[in-house]
């Protein structure tokens, strides 16, 4: 379901100040593929002159040709591009204000032939004079990182700015389902990770049935999607998945993720590097420790790694009891992981919003010989710490308390003798919440959220 345009206002900004600039223009934007980058550079554009071209994944002769109907269209009579320097010539002679030039998918070009970025680097070196912004846009997120920001590349430093397009947040899958219950909208984050692609599958009416029918279903898109994204950066792929599914199952540290792959330790930190350069695994370190662990930092592969690709071969072949099973069985757990990431989100809108009993600079978790504390809040100029726990199901008052009191015990272990400290508690619902301080749940979520749109 193709719903209106959602957030992206800074993003917006940063093209309009470009757009406003006189003279050659250059910018990257870049996200893995679905984060809707073509979206945000059809919203820009809508109502200007532009040049609009999505390259596919072909020859140079046939995305040269897609170029040249798009500049015929543009100049009102038909030519030939062969490359970038005569393109560039060509619009400085036929037009006479500033020129829109959008090339989409241009990773495709750079995949096909080494020498491009070389060959738009010249372009713009013989054509200082030339007054065009030109949009370079492309998924393939370590290819475009490693050619724009690497010093040996004939492209750096010729970027004006670079735009990384991201999922979307909590909140503002909160305005794209502007109507459904806020439990429901974890539910969806949680297995979407705020990608408006994988967005527009949700109705967010029957959330559970939609989960199944789009992730147990063979003909499915978001069943198969995430072998189709990662087939197209790795090789390898079997190793990957079950270094994703190691991770996804609640193994964190290299021996234990080296252990499940049946692997030694030094051959799956290269695949771990990997995975972090796609961004889909992350290594997080706790506060005042050394000792990193390795999560999925995205709940779309974290779901689907848990769920769908230990039953692949089961649902491609219309098996899907044991799937099904095991997510009703799961799911309410799973979510747990999830929802930390929402509550920090919270936290930090509730920081914006002065909520909290002081403005914290730092965030982060704690742990140490299996004691663990989810989110860690800190103003180090201030000497101030505030220690949250979160927890994914409804909580009496005397829950809350007891958790609280766990907290207190466990904030001792970490030291911080000189610190003003303050005790948090998030939770899907919490009674008698007015009567234990800072106890945050959904309810408080609506609020504070909606409270940004002005609403």
């Amino acid at each position: 379901m193709l719903r209106e345009f959602v957030n992206r206002r800074e993003e917006l900004g940063i093209l309009e100040k470009l757009w406003r600039r006189k003279g050659l223009t250059l910018v990257l934007v870049y996200g893995r593929r679905r984060v809707g980058k073509t979206r945000l550079l059809e919203e820009f554009s809508r109502e200007k002159e532009r040049i609009f071209v999505i390259f596919e994944d072909k020859p140079r002769e046939y995305n040269f040709k897609l170029l040249s109907r798009k500049v015929s269209e543009f100049v009102g009579f038909s030519v030939e591009v062969r490359d970038f320097p005569s393109l560039f010539t060509l619009l400085k002679k036929t037009t006479g204000g500033r020129v829109l030039l959008i090339m989409d998918e241009f990773s495709y070009l750079i995949k096909k032939e080494v020498g491009i970025l070389s060959e738009l680097s010249r372009a713009m070196e013989e054509n200082k004079d030339l007054n065009a912004l030109v949009v370079v846009s492309g998924s393939y997120v370590s290819l475009l990182e490693r050619e724009f920001f690497s010093y040996s590349s004939p492209i750096y430093g010729r970027s004006d700015a670079n735009i990384k397009v991201v999922p979307l947040q909590f909140r503002h899958v909160m305005e794209w389902f502007n109507s459904q219950k806020i439990e429901d909208l974890v539910k969806i984050y949680a297995v979407t990770n705020g990608t408006p692609k994988y967005l527009e599958f949700f109705n967010g009416e029957n959330v559970e049935d939609e989960i199944k029918a789009n992730f147990f279903n063979s003909s499915a898109f978001l069943f198969r999607e995430a072998k189709a994204l990662l087939s197209e950066e790795l090789r390898e792929l079997s190793t990957y998945l079950a270094i994703l599914e190691a991770i996804a199952r609640g193994n964190t540290r290299v021996t234990q993720i080296a252990n499940f792959c049946y692997m030694k330790e030094n051959q799956v930190v290269p695949y771990l590097r990997v995975l972090g350069e796609l961004g889909i695994v992350r290594k997080v370190t706790p506060l005042f420790g050394k000792r990193g662990i390795y999560e999925i930092g995205d709940n779309y592969f974290l779901f689907w790694s848990r769920f769908v690709n230990p039953y692949y071969e089961e649902i491609e072949g219309n098996f899907v009891d044991a799937a099904i099973e095991d997510f009703e069985m799961n799911f309410n757990t799973f979510l747990g992981k999830p929802f930390e990431g929402i509550a920090r989100e919270f936290l930090m809108e509730a920081n914006q919003k002065n909520l909290l009993p002081f403005r914290f600079t730092k965030l982060g978790r704690w742990w140490h010989k299996g004691e663990e504390i989810d989110i860690v809040a800190l103003n180090e100029r201030e000497k101030k710490a505030l220690f949250v726990e979160v927890k994914w199901r409804e909580l009496s008052e005397k829950d809350a308390k007891r958790i609280l009191s766990r907290l207190r015990k466990k904030a001792e272990l970490i030291g911080l003798k000189d610190y003003e400290k303050h005790f948090g508690i998030v939770a899907k619902g919490i009674k008698g919440k007015e009567n234990l301080g800072l106890a945050f749940d959904l309810e408080d979520f609506e609020k504070v959220f909606t409270q940004r749109r002005g609403k």
